[in-house]
């Protein structure tokens, strides 16, 4: 029976059959031929295997065949390669290496961490009932923080109305930068280490990392969790790494986005005042590239003089992420 390519794939991911094992999954230059099960039905019937070992061995051969194959809408990353960016981001070197002695001197991450680790001090600072740091530190760090913070607030009474300092207060935890002792925050001994001046590049990457794989980015905001957008961080990158040389809207990268996961909008309800589509480019620009790139100073942001929409009025550029991370496929 002759499967629409509308209806949801029988292998069971969630994807429409046409964006799945129905897919054009050909390099550039080559067209299809049937879809994956006709091609392997075709391949064991040419073959004349007659056994189940046969067949399994014609199945892996062909299996690894297609994951190393070039896929469009991975902007020809192999499904292979696909892999290792979503699932070893920082163990693939043979896709991705990074210069571990570079680090982006006006990263607003970096900037705001450096008055934090200084606030605290190796005394440490008294937390307050909550659990939060003092407001009066807060407050301070707000007064000096830069002025380019896209959502700056006013005015706050609680650590948590911060959102970029509370974020690398919990950050510089989960990288086992900061401890709470008792009812104090104290740097730890690789806190203090790594805020030495001549750390600045280790205590970086440390953060960043962090901030990557252990802290959830959905933890900023209010939209749908659509997991994937973390998980695909270094394919964000990737590209980034490909069409960042000049300044492109950030829908541009969304949609690029969703063409590699379109399943991601499966994880989002629409309103009757807003699409999926719509919902998804709110949250990828929020999460990817304002709260990820462009706060530890990956990419460049800059207003929209003509915005697409209301809400989704930013471009960027990335002229410093080669300096950072070198892509090898």
């Amino acid at each position: 029976m002759k499967i629409s390519r509308n209806t949801p794939c029988p292998c069971g991911s969630g994807k429409k059959y046409k964006r799945c094992c129905g897919a054009d999954t050909q390099p550039y230059d080559e067209p299809a031929q049937g879809t994956w099960a006709e091609q392997l039905s075709q391949a064991i019937e040419d073959s004349g295997a007659s056994t189940i070992e046969e067949m399994n061995a014609m199945v892996q051969r062909l299996s690894a065949e297609r994951n190393t194959r070039p896929v469009q809408a991975f902007l020809g990353l192999s499904p292979a390669q696909m892999a290792g960016l979503l699932y070893k981001p920082l163990e693939s070197p043979e896709l991705v290496t990074f210069n571990e002695d570079w680090f982006p001197e006006h990263s607003i991450a970096l900037q705001l961490f450096d008055a934090l680790a200084t606030g605290i001090s190796k005394d440490g600072v008294k937390a307050t009932s909550r659990g939060n740091l003092p407001i009066q530190l807060c407050r301070d760090i707000l007064a000096n923080t830069p002025e380019d913070l896209l959502m700056r607030p006013p005015r706050i009474r609680t650590e948590t109305e911060f959102d970029e300092l509370h974020t690398l207060r919990v950050v510089g935890e989960l990288a086992g930068l900061i401890e709470q002792s008792k009812t104090r925050f104290v740097l730890s001994p690789l806190g203090q280490k790594l805020t030495q001046p001549d750390r600045r590049t280790q205590l970086f990457h440390t953060l960043l990392k962090a901030y990557a794989t252990k802290f959830n980015w959905g933890y900023r905001d209010g939209y749908a969790d659509v997991e994937i957008i973390q998980t695909g961080w270094l394919f964000s990158l990737y590209c980034l790494s490909s069409f960042g040389a000049q300044w492109r809207p950030c829908r541009f990268y969304a949609e690029k986005f969703v063409e590699a996961f379109p399943m991601a909008l499966n994880e989002i309800e629409g309103t009757p005042y807003t699409s999926v589509e719509e919902q998804f480019h709110h949250c990828y620009q929020t999460r990817t590239l304002v709260r990820f790139a462009r706060f530890w100073g990956l990419i460049d942001i800059r207003k929209l003089k003509t915005p697409d929409s209301i809400g989704f009025d930013y471009e960027v550029q990335a002229p410093r992420l080669s300096d950072w991370l070198q892509f090898h496929a």
